[in-house]
């Protein structure tokens, strides 16, 4: 199974030291909040809906500076 980092579209069958940002959506609203980020590859977390492959720790860091600012816009 390939993976597609949620940032830069990398695409990847092997996924070593790939990152998976968990997420909820606040109710009544479109904002989704960080609920924990995993360091450690889980295929089962990977193809969860609310799960954003992430292909390195640059692509993390752009992924949650944008979360960030949704957040506090």
């Amino acid at each position: 199974m390939d993976f597609v980092c949620s940032v830069c579209g990398r695409r990847e069958s092997e996924t070593q030291g790939w990152r998976l940002v968990i997420e909820m959506c606040k109710p009544g609203t479109e904002i989704r909040n960080t609920f924990f980020i995993v360091d450690q590859w889980d295929a089962k977390w990977a193809t969860d809906p609310n799960a954003a492959c992430l292909c390195s720790s640059d692509c993390e860091e752009r992924y949650l500076t944008v979360r960030h600012r949704q957040l506090v816009a």
